[in-house]
């Protein structure tokens, strides 16, 4: 991997229009779709409308009245959360209402994710990660039950968290795997839930359920439960912006933790829907070709950057060929995630194993496993990963970015029952709600072709 394509694995959707427009696709017929997002928002201003006007709850400032202390949760490195402009103005209402800022503890909700290190703090937070007490979640570390929810799972939350008088969690609104969207009771749970409750909430019988998909809340068994976990935890107030691809603010909302998260979530849903091209020769079969990557923040590492994958699994079929791109520059970031494909076989034999042997990482073994059952042609380009690591999940790892496009576009171009065979690019396809590809109607923006 040069350094010219780690740098150019930055900015994902420009890497991916120049990509697209190369003389080594002039036979596809080449789209890219890339959704029109809002435009932005001054966040400092927007946040301090909303802070005036919550949802379902009253002002911060109100609700500090009488505590003695607040906790603050937010999130780790693979939510880009703008806490260095937030942070001032929610320190701001606690101070307003009684809270001393040296009584103001952060808690960096990582679920099971590793710790962050002093300097990654300092990042995170800025001046705040010296001003305030700043502390990691640990999932094995003092948690105390909350309650048990309708599922019938023993909440546990961190001790910290509940000591606290007033509580109040900062996060990302956006699609999610499985808990159909990120943000709201989910910096509970899994954030700073104790790993027995993370597991049960994220096991492979919850995972499995119908609703577990991206953009679905009702009838999603897991968001269901994050939901009442907020309310279990006395949760009391929630400050969640909405991004687009560049990590530029679009929406912010204040309040309550369902309701609060709800006006994002008709956010995101008015304008994230993308649907597939069907002006095309056999519109019904799957594409040939797809080149997609999470784009930053989840390029942080390979567990994370599985997820455009669940994003485009009813885009692709078993001819269809996919290049994944990330610069995975943290490594894998689980090494559990690889295991359970280390003993070879197929998804099956890793589903089987997976049955017999589950940890909480495991969740994306699954997403993997059940994405190459029905699509087993994945080229990857993840420079921070071994080709070892890659080739054992049961990818084919490439060194370059255009050696990665020249193998599966070859394999695509020889499989390809169209007369011009469909290249799609999609960057970050898991910020956006994808249409079921025989069931939607729409156009790509066409690409001329290079010669």
């Amino acid at each position: 991997m040069s350094e010219q394509d780690m740098k150019a694995l930055e900015d994902v959707p420009l890497l991916f229009a120049e990509l697209a427009a190369t003389s080594a696709l002039a036979a596809f017929d080449t789209r890219l779709l890339v959704p029109r997002e809002p435009e932005q928002i001054d966040l400092v201003a927007a946040t301090k409308e909303a802070m005036k006007r919550p949802v379902g709850s009253p002002k911060l400032e109100q609700l500090a009245v009488g505590k003695r202390s607040a906790v603050i949760v937010t999130s780790d490195a693979t939510r880009s959360v703008p806490n260095k402009a937030l942070l001032p103005l929610v320190v701001a209402s606690l101070r307003t209402g009684g809270i001393a800022e040296d009584q103001i503890t952060v808690i960096i909700a990582l679920g099971a994710h590793r710790s962050l290190d002093e300097r990654e703090k300092a990042d995170l937070l800025g001046e705040w990660a010296s001003r305030l007490n700043v502390v990691n979640h640990d999932p094995h570390g003092e948690c105390v039950s909350v309650g048990t929810t309708s599922a019938g799972h023993e909440l546990r939350l961190s001790r910290s968290f509940c000591d606290a008088e007033l509580r109040v969690a900062l996060g990302l609104v956006e699609p999610h795997e499985f808990a159909g969207f990120t943000g709201g009771g989910k910096s509970i749970l899994p954030g700073i839930a104790a790993y027995d409750s993370i597991v049960r909430n994220h096991s492979l019988e919850m995972l499995r359920q119908p609703g577990a998909r991206p953009g679905a809340l009702a009838g999603n068994q897991i968001r269901e439960e994050m939901d009442e976990a907020a309310r279990l935890s006395g949760l009391h107030f929630i400050l969640n912006v909405v991004l687009d691809s560049r990590q530029v603010p679009l929406a912010v909302a204040a309040g309550d933790p369902v309701e609060a998260h709800r006006v994002l979530v008709d956010f995101v849903d008015g304008y994230a829907r993308v649907q597939p091209p069907r002006d095309i020769e056999l519109s019904d079969e799957a594409p040939d070709l797809i080149v997609t990557g999470p784009g930053q923040p989840l390029d942080i590492n390979l567990y994370q950057s599985v997820k455009p994958l669940v994003a485009l699994e009813s885009w692709v079929g078993e001819a269809t060929r996919v290049v994944l791109l990330s610069r995975c520059w943290d490594g894998n970031g689980s090494r559990q995630m690889i295991e359970p494909f280390r003993s070879g076989g197929g998804p099956r034999q890793v589903m089987e194993r997976l049955a017999k042997a589950y940890t909480i990482e495991k969740d994306h073994s699954y997403f993997i496993s059940r994405f190459l059952s029905h699509c087993p042609n994945v080229v990857a380009c993840c420079p921070g990963v071994e080709a070892e690591d890659l080739e054992a999940v049961g990818f084919t790892a490439s060194a370059r970015v255009d050696e990665a496009v020249s193998i599966a576009s070859a394999s695509a171009m020889h499989s390809s029952r169209r007369t011009r065979p469909l290249a799609i690019f999609i960057p970050s396809p898991q910020r956006f709600l994808l249409a079921q590809w025989r069931e939607a109607s729409g156009n790509g923006i066409r690409l001329p072709n290079t010669n």
